[in-house]
């Protein structure tokens, strides 16, 4: 787990806590890969709710006072979960699956 420095401030100015999740579109084609999604609100268009989320550590000086809940893909998790930022005009922050936003399940 990896989060940058102005992602984890990003956070904490939000109330401290992100849930990460990959999620496959509503509307596509079969076989599309899974999204990578990021939020400092738990999300509430899941079909089952936040009972999959689990909180992880994220470790290092930058992830100090956040908390970070994470629900895997089929029990499958990254090697590496990176949160950055995304975005100048409306900065975002953004979940990396393995340095991709698509879960590579």
């Amino acid at each position: 787990m990896d989060i940058s420095s102005e992602a984890a401030d990003f956070v904490r100015a939000r109330g401290g806590r992100l849930w990460v999740w990959a999620a496959y579109a509503r509307m596509c084609c079969s076989g599309s890969p899974a999204w990578m999604h990021a939020a400092t609100a738990p999300p509430s268009d899941l079909p089952r709710g936040l009972e999959d989320f689990a909180a992880i550590s994220a470790g290092g000086a930058a992830a100090d006072d956040v908390q970070i809940f994470f629900r895997p893909l089929h029990g499958a998790a990254p090697d590496v979960l990176e949160i950055a930022m995304h975005g100048r005009r409306n900065p975002k922050v953004q979940a990396y699956w393995d340095g991709c936003l698509m879960a590579m399940a």
